[in-house]
């Protein structure tokens, strides 16, 4: 009975450590998992045009101004370089696989999945916490539940966590409540219905 569990456990843990490993494996509520490489990545250049206006509540400009926008300019930096080397990182932050499997939405997914407006410097963009949208980005304008079969996520705190935890190096505990808060972009036409 003991080695039933013990090998349950070992299971267990070895599939949470695969599927945290791998930040591009999401999973919907109730649904089948998906993996976000069956979609298309567009980058944020392309949510733009329509997210960029007050009337929808400038979710576009919220993520550039907010922390996720910057994610991969801070892996430039000296502080940066010097957490790579602490870690024993044969490559410079802004190389290393350690470091760009977080700050850099699609980092990993083959190039064919990588559209014009894609740049990695955009770091944790709108398909990281949304997903792929080639397929949903027409779509979720007019149906949201259709596109959420298409690839659209809906962010949870377990998807944030495939990131934010005790792996990385610069590791906070996370408050939800306050991580959501300083990321919010609701759109207000969705709020009045």
């Amino acid at each position: 009975m003991r080695k039933i569990a013990v090998l349950g456990a070992v299971v267990l843990l070895v599939g949470a450590a695969a599927w945290l490993a791998h930040p591009h494996f999401v999973a919907q509520a109730g649904e089948k998992a998906e993996k976000a490489e069956e979609h298309g990545y567009i980058g944020a250049a392309s949510c733009k045009a329509c997210h960029s206006k007050p009337a929808k509540g400038e979710q576009y400009v919220k993520w550039q101004n907010g922390p996720h926008a910057d994610a991969y300019e801070t892996l430039l930096s000296e502080q940066s370089q010097a957490i790579a080397k602490e870690m024993g990182l044969e490559q410079p932050a802004h190389e290393a696989e350690a470091c760009l499997k977080c700050h850099v939405t699609a980092h990993g997914v083959d190039p064919e999945l990588l559209g014009k407006k894609y740049d990695k410097a955009d770091g944790v963009g709108c398909e990281t916490c949304h997903g792929p949208a080639k397929d949903w980005k027409i779509t979720h304008m007019r149906d949201v539940e259709k596109a959420m079969t298409q690839g659209m996520i809906e962010p949870t705190e377990e998807l944030c966590l495939t990131c934010h935890n005790e792996e990385s190096p610069t590791y906070k505990p996370w408050d939800k409540e306050k991580k959501f808060a300083a990321v919010a972009h609701p759109n207000p036409q969705n709020e009045e219905e």
